[in-house]
């Protein structure tokens, strides 16, 4: 009996003892989670960095695409002008951008979508006047959806995300402005 109640007694200090050293366990496993968390808010950010590289980049292949398509095409000369507009800043963004990739381990596409190519190859077919309206059109829907990507990349905890939107962010202002402007002067 003394040796069943010595042998309980033995048990319960075992088992007393296990889940205090469990418990210590779980509290150190808090400093693990907690790094953890570090790597994964760190994937996080790295990932967002590599969407908005390759959106931008896919965006600004785009937009190049069609501004050379309208210094082409277009008759009305604020269009002409605004196509070069695009051009000459957009390159001198995809410059930046290529850096910015180089320096994330990242390669930009190196050609439009199937999708953008198409959307390129029914506006070449357009007439003229359609083809200025939609562009022009189409300009400025762009233009308000890069501010907003650029306007949240602005608050990238990547410094070079960050400083790149911020950089880029006041020319894609001037730009959808004049896309406003261009598109006024449009004849309906």
């Amino acid at each position: 009996m003394k040796n069943s109640i010595l042998s309980l007694v033995f048990f319960l200090c075992v088992v007393v003892f296990e889940s205090c050293q469990q418990k210590d366990q779980r509290a150190g496993t808090n400093v693990v989670d907690t790094s953890r968390i570090d790597g994964r808010q760190k994937l996080e950010n790295e990932i967002q960095t590599a969407i908005f590289i390759e959106t931008v980049a896919s965006r600004e292949m785009l937009k190049v695409t069609l501004g050379k398509l309208a210094v082409e095409k277009a008759e009305n000369s604020g269009v002409k002008s605004f196509g070069n507009l695009v051009v000459r800043d957009h390159k001198k963004m995809n410059d930046a951008l290529k850096v910015l990739a180089i320096a994330n381990g990242l390669k930009l596409p190196i050609s439009l979508s199937k999708n953008d190519l198409k959307q390129v190859q029914e506006m070449s077919n357009m007439k003229t006047i359609y083809f200025e309206k939609l562009y022009m059109k189409m300009m400025i829907e762009d233009y308000n959806k890069d501010i907003e990507l650029f306007g949240g990349a602005k608050n990238s905890p990547d410094t070079a995300v960050s400083n790149f939107a911020r950089k880029f962010l006041p020319v894609l202002e001037i730009h959808r402005e004049n896309a406003v402007k261009v598109r006024s002067g449009l004849t309906l």
